[in-house]
């Protein structure tokens, strides 16, 4: 044997890693568990209601998709063969975490109101008998296409005990989710549903328009206090939904919130509710946030510039399916954990992205025509340090947290300005991780990541896996150790994070990191 490969070897061995291209390198299971997360994330069929209308027709006219006029044809697009038939949604979306998310069926689903949980049997002529036999077929058949079960959307719920007979229908049908789209304002469900000890998970919100704060200036969400009522909701409810965005601005609006949400309710550990930040899906994944995903791989189905109001601008996120993958299959290994456990820190610097939203951008009519600003904290932290961002230019919006089980994550996400958007600016990050054992979770791009640790590291070996993906890359000879801290290059990020990719998904990398 050659001597240097001999030597190579030897060290390897001393180490605990794997020499390339050696006869006995080691391998490992993988990184993500394949049990599915337990976590209440579900897709929303409410975007892809709103894409139905308008399919092969000779031109048409965005303003129809605006306001109340686009919420009814959406409402009235939901039936059972766009999610039972050929092609249909349950059958054929999210294929690879349908058992980790319930299949939520948003405005449409019901005859006779916005509360009756009757399902409408002339849109689903399928399911007959009963208003419970109908739900529970429902559940069957939305189980049986793979998914962890229905969630229904609804309204207006009736106060008091007068919504105790719909709890009993849904929990004798064996929904497992509400979603609360406004009412329920005393929080007598949610009495209703500890006295009954109900395997239902409730969703709350209050409603906000797609923007925040002044617009027209900085666009920053308002602080929150300990007595407001989004604090309320949050303290009360199992789930607090951040709510409506522009697609375009979605980044910085919903990270304001949860940025002023989560700074309200840190160390009280009393507060009970999950924030859900809707289809931001790395955001969930790093800040221990559940996720309301809406989007959906349906393209190309609407005459001319295929205008969709809900993901729609140069962000592409229809083509970045493989992210709601990472960030999903991300909560097996690090499950979101509630508002109040543990501190919060967000930084006085703040960013602030801007978009000029044109006709067919937005159904907030009111807004379009005008240049939008929506500001938030260039960097936030949940119970560990705030890290250190370095960026020759436009900083990117950075986000950690660490978990309670010991997993740690970081990402780092993309601007938007008018004239240059959806642009990742470069930079270094240092992530002090201390003590924690990991695993880490890595999202989105860096020139570098440096994770600080409490200790030097000695004979560790380095593992990463594109959460997308079942097989751990050894990358030990691709990283470098300093003493505590552990260098990543941008590209080994990019490469290991998107090994996994499909074949013409945009996502940005998502990675798993553990030290063995």
């Amino acid at each position: 044997m050659d001597r240097r490969i001999f030597l190579s070897s030897l060290i390897a061995s001393a180490m605990g890693c794997s020499v390339p291209g050696h006869a006995e390198e080691k391998t490992h299971p993988s990184l993500v568990p394949a049990q599915p997360s337990t976590a209440p994330n579900y897709w929303c069929t409410w975007a892809a209601q709103n894409y139905m209308y308008g399919h092969h027709l000779p031109s048409i006219d965005p303003r129809i998709l605006e306001g109340d006029s686009g919420a009814n044809l959406a409402h009235d697009a939901m039936r059972e063969s766009i999610l039972f038939g050929e092609h249909g949604w349950a059958e054929t979306f999210y294929s690879r975490i349908r058992p980790d998310m319930f299949f939520l069926l948003d405005d449409g689903w019901q005859s006779g109101g916005s509360s009756t949980f009757v399902l409408d049997t002339a849109k689903f002529p399928r399911f007959q008998g009963s208003p419970r036999d109908r739900l529970a077929a429902l559940n069957r058949a939305i189980g049986e296409a793979g998914w962890r079960g229905a969630a229904l959307w609804c309204r207006n719920t009736p106060a008091g005990d007068s919504g105790l007979p719909l709890l009993e229908r849904s929990q004798s049908a064996s929904i497992g989710y509400w979603k609360i789209d406004g009412g329920d304002g005393q929080f007598d469900l949610m009495r209703l549903r500890d006295e009954s000890r109900a395997a239902l998970t409730l969703e709350h919100v209050r409603p906000e328009v797609p923007v925040n704060g002044d617009w027209s200036r900085d666009g920053r969400f308002e602080p929150q206090n300990w007595g407001s009522r989004r604090v309320e909701i949050l303290r009360r409810s199992d789930v607090y939904r951040t709510y409506d965005v522009t697609s375009i601005l979605s980044l910085p609006t919903t990270l304001d919130r949860v940025a002023q949400l989560l700074n309200a309710a840190q160390n009280r550990p009393g507060v009970r509710g999950l924030l859900n930040v809707e289809d931001e899906v790395y955001v969930a994944a790093v800040l221990g946030c559940t996720m309301g995903v809406m989007r959906h791989p349906l393209r190309g189905l609407r005459p001319g510039s295929d205008v969709d109001l809900f993901f729609n601008g140069p962000r592409q996120a229809k083509r970045r399916m493989d992210e709601v993958i990472r960030a999903v299959r991300w909560q097996r290994i690090a499950p979101p954990f509630t508002a109040g456990i543990g501190h919060f820190a967000m930084s006085s610097e703040i960013l602030t992205d801007s978009w000029l939203l044109e006709r067919g951008q937005t159904w907030q009519y009111d807004l379009v025509g005008q240049t939008i600003r929506q500001g938030a904290p260039a960097c936030v932290a949940r119970n560990v340090a705030m890290p250190q961002v370095s960026a020759p230019g436009e900083k990117p919006f950075v986000f950690a947290a660490a978990f309670p089980n010991g997993a740690a994550a970081i990402g780092a996400q993309q601007r938007t300005q008018t004239g240059n958007a959806w642009f990742m600016p470069a930079c270094e990050v240092t992530f002090n991780v201390s003590s924690l054992p990991g695993p880490f979770g890595v999202f989105g791009e860096f020139s570098r990541l440096i994770l600080l640790f409490d200790r030097p590291l000695h004979a560790k070996r380095i593992l990463a896996q594109d959460l997308a993906g079942d097989e751990p890359l050894d990358i030990t000879g691709q990283v470098r150790v300093d003493g505590a801290r552990l260098h990543l290059p941008g590209e080994l990020i990019r490469s290991a994070g998107l090994h996994n990719r499909t074949e013409g998904d945009l996502s940005s990398p998502g990675l798993v990191l553990a030290l063995v």
